[in-house]
């Protein structure tokens, strides 16, 4: 029994690395995020500097759009394994070993048996987590985990291991600081103890560094995240609830843990501040707002801690019928959701698409030094070279065409009908259309054919 968190927190490490994995292999990834993140770690493990040519600022350092040091220490494994699967691994590791933490703590707090299982299980199943692992790979993940071991030590006042952690959470993202300083300041209320009180200092100062002095002096266009008007303005407590999305996430976070946390509210100041950065300060970045990609990860732990205060304050609570309760509630809301675990029980996950190997026998003739210009699904599989770049939709002169940066050699593209928007960038009618305008403008040349795959050379 004493070995069976583990086995719970090995089994959803092999069964998430199942989940992003073959989501690879089947070029269900895209550029944006793993092919972003794979240059850069491939580009940190060859010592060179991270520019990113496939996003929103081609040729920029990724440092002047998210401070992620995190990538710097993983970039030893690609000297062991270069692969973007490489990173869904460790992503999917870091995090799943996390639920160690929710069991650990369950111990200290001496919460039931079943209860504690239950927990662990809402833990690694939470919806956040879920569609982080689908979605490419991200930092604020790691730091999400990070992020749990910070509050362990912290609660069991381990000084050493809470300095690493915390400096490998705030390294994580840059904004990842504003969570240990929450965290941080609650164990002060609560403990009264000077250690959460060094790490409130040290965050603050942390932030202070990345927004006011890094961000404005240091990169061209300061943060590209901040609200139009500035990191601070457009401050309305409206932001917390205009949109039915918003009200999903609070529903379903909540309701993963059987609503408990609401009884230990200085537990959810956390949690609120990671709403607040993310619905009023983050206000515009429309694809934060909701249930879905990677931003709600960091959630699990905030409600993991007040469930265990809860439970710990509240003895009746803290009973085997609790938590059957608690994993009856979790299955009915995942299947409600219909979250990425649930993948695994359909024919067309396993399925390769039948364009894939057609896909991989073009991309073969690429050389490895080439400029390549591809279509955002391809991208993450030709990611480790100097200049790769993203096909971008646009219309000229009323037409659909594309542009790209710098100066490619050649063009990957999937004519296939299995790709939608998400792989495009735009419909497949207008992608077609925008691909026979560069032929006809003999902007490109075909140079071979595999089924749906076409390689292009470009007349630069």
């Amino acid at each position: 029994m004493a070995l069976l968190p583990y086995g719970i927190c090995l089994l959803f490490f092999i069964t998430y690395s199942i989940l992003a994995v073959i989501r690879h292999l089947h070029f269900g990834s895209f550029g944006f995020d793993l092919g972003i993140v794979d240059q850069i770690v491939w580009k940190y493990s060859q010592f060179q500097a991270p520019i990113t040519t496939i996003q929103f600022y081609p040729f920029t350092s990724l440092l002047s759009d998210h401070v992620e040091l995190i990538y710097v220490f993983l970039a030893p494994f690609y000297w062991i394994y270069s692969s973007p699967m490489t990173l869904l691994l460790l992503q999917t590791f870091v995090i799943t070993s996390s639920g160690l933490v929710v069991h650990f703590l369950s111990k200290k707090y001496k919460v039931h048996t079943v209860l504690a299982l239950s927990l662990l299980i809402s833990y690694l199943t939470f919806y956040g987590i879920q569609n982080a692992i689908w979605f490419d790979v991200h930092s604020n993940v790691f730091g999400s985990a990070f992020l749990a071991w910070f509050i362990y030590f912290l609660a069991t006042g381990r000084k050493k291991m809470a300095i690493l952690a915390f400096v490998l959470t705030i390294i994580c993202k840059e904004d990842m600081a504003l969570l240990t300083l929450i965290v941080s300041g609650v164990f002060y209320l609560t403990t009264r103890k000077i250690m959460p009180l060094v790490f409130v200092i040290a965050s603050l100062l942390y932030l202070g560094l990345i927004f006011f002095i890094y961000f404005p002096y240091f990169t061209q266009d300061g943060y590209r995240y901040a609200n139009p008007n500035g990191l601070i303005s457009d401050i309305q407590f409206s932001y917390l609830y205009d949109s039915s999305e918003k009200w999903d996430v609070y529903f379903y976070s909540f309701g993963w843990f059987l609503f408990l946390p609401f009884l230990s509210p200085i537990f959810l100041l956390p949690f609120l501040g990671d709403i607040i950065h993310y619905f009023v300060l983050g206000n515009s970045i429309s694809g934060a707002q909701g249930l879905f990609m990677h931003y709600r990860a960091s959630l699990a732990i905030l409600l993991v801690w007040p469930f265990l205060m809860t439970v710990t304050k509240f003895q009746r609570l803290n009973s085997f019928v609790v938590g059957v309760l608690l994993l009856i509630v979790v299955s009915l809301l995942q299947y409600q959701l219909h979250v990425p675990l649930t993948y695994l029980s359909k024919a067309w996950f396993w399925q390769e698409p039948a364009s894939v190997k057609d896909i991989r026998a073009v991309i073969s003739y690429l050389p490895q030094d080439a400029s390549v210009v591809a279509q955002n699904n391809i991208v993450p599989h030709i990611a480790q070279r100097n200049e790769i770049f993203t096909l971008w939709p646009e219309k000229k002169n009323g037409r659909p065409t594309f542009r790209w940066a710098g100066n490619p050699q050649y063009l990957v593209v999937d004519t296939a009908v299995t790709w939608d928007t998400r792989h495009l960038l735009t419909d497949r009618e207008t992608f077609l259309k925008g691909i026979e305008n560069l032929e006809k403008d003999k902007v490109i040349v075909k140079q071979r054919q595999q089924g749906s795959v076409i390689l292009y050379t470009l007349r630069n």
